[in-house]
């Protein structure tokens, strides 16, 4: 059975709000310990405290001695996939209209309706369900994309992102 086949609860609904809180909690818990370890500076308290602290993470680790292509490239892909999500983040957290669930296979899918400012948007059971599905994934990232900006040797630093090469597609 696909996921888009699938009866979706309401409260399967609701948790995916309570989900996308905790995994960005546990990202910007992640992105905080790791410019302290890059020994950066402290990140202001704004409005956009996360977007800061992915913006002076990222640069911290793109600008290690050791800096490879293949991490740079890797920290890109993963600040463009995070800041999408922290959009996706503060729509529903500022923004939510509406949850539909799916009771039965021949109703529409399962999803949030989301409005803030001009950007109007239903994220569906299985979008979210995907972003998920890396975001539980991606603080480990972080930290292995930190190490190796840390790391002294180059071939060992590489070596700790090889499992990396596909991210977000590798389970």
């Amino acid at each position: 059975m696909r996921d888009t086949d699938q009866t979706i609860t309401f409260d399967q609904m609701k948790g995916t709000i309570g989900s996308l809180v905790l995994l960005w909690s546990g990202i910007e818990q992640s992105l905080n310990e790791a410019i302290e370890n890059l020994h950066t500076e402290k990140k202001s308290k704004s409005v956009h405290g996360i977007s800061r602290s992915i913006d002076v993470w990222s640069l911290a680790v793109k600008q290690a001695d050791n800096t490879s292509t293949f991490r740079t490239d890797l920290c890109d892909r993963l600040v463009r996939m995070l800041k999408e999500a922290l959009l996706i983040r503060n729509l529903v957290c500022h923004g939510l209209t509406s949850i539909s669930a799916r009771p039965h296979i021949d109703f529409p899918e399962a999803h949030l309706k989301v409005e803030l400012g001009e950007d109007t948007r239903l994220l569906t059971w299985h979008q979210l369900d995907e972003m998920f599905s890396w975001m539980s994934r991606s603080r480990w990232l972080i930290r292995d994309l930190t190490e190796a900006a840390m790391e002294n040797d180059a071939q060992r630093a590489n070596n700790r992102l090889l499992g990396w090469e596909k991210f977000p597609e590798q389970q």
